[in-house]
């Protein structure tokens, strides 16, 4: 089915919205700044996007949706919210190594960076990022229910709390900017993340 053409200039402007946030960075997050590399107005742009908060938390959706159908896809696993069934380490091994590996893109990780900068002087963006976060947990924590069924809503939370923490600041760490990527590294991370969705230590 082909997207309708409200739909693919959205998509167009969030593309000029993320290409700001990677290129220019969050000083130049105005909304005149993304009307201007999507070559629109300012109207035609708070058309579908009201307020610069309203563009960053799509942004950051997206980013989320097009990061679930990668893993789904490289991983091999149904990753919907409401996915059933047990998940075993080998499981986790391939879904774990590919969110590395997803976390291992510069450009999404100067856009987060960026979006973090600006999250921390505007509260309407810090509401945007806090969403992001809160969707990003509840997909880790319907994830973790896989592999300990036992844990109560507020134990999964907080198992899915630290997997996102533990590869949030990996994405940074491990990324060109501070040089911390190292395949020992990586091992660790995803043991880690292992003993956090079992509940023992993983035999990989």
């Amino acid at each position: 089915m082909t997207e309708s053409k409200g739909a693919l200039r959205k998509a167009a402007l969030l593309d000029a919205a993320q290409q700001v946030l990677v290129t220019k960075g969050n000083a130049n997050a105005a909304m005149r700044d993304f009307a201007a590399a999507a070559g629109v107005r300012i109207g035609h742009l708070q058309h579908y996007f009201p307020t610069r908060a309203d563009l960053i938390r799509a942004v950051l959706e997206r980013s989320l949706e097009r990061s679930l159908q990668r893993l789904s896809e490289e991983a091999g696993l149904d990753l919907g919210a409401d996915a059933a069934g047990s998940l075993t380490r080998e499981d986790s091994h391939r879904l774990l190594t590919a969110l590395l590996h997803e976390h291992s893109a510069l450009e999404d990780v100067k856009m987060h960076l960026e979006i973090w900068a600006l999250a921390s002087a505007d509260q309407q963006a810090a509401a945007a990022l806090r969403s992001f976060y809160g969707q990003y947990a509840a997909h880790v924590s319907s994830v973790v229910r896989r592999g300990r069924p036992e844990l109560s809503e507020p134990e999964l939370a907080g198992v899915a709390a630290a997997i996102v923490s533990l590869f949030e600041g990996a994405a940074v760490t491990r990324s060109d900017i501070a040089g911390l990527r190292t395949e020992h590294g990586d091992g660790a991370i995803i043991r880690a993340a292992q003993w956090l969705i079992h509940g023992q230590e993983p035999t990989q």
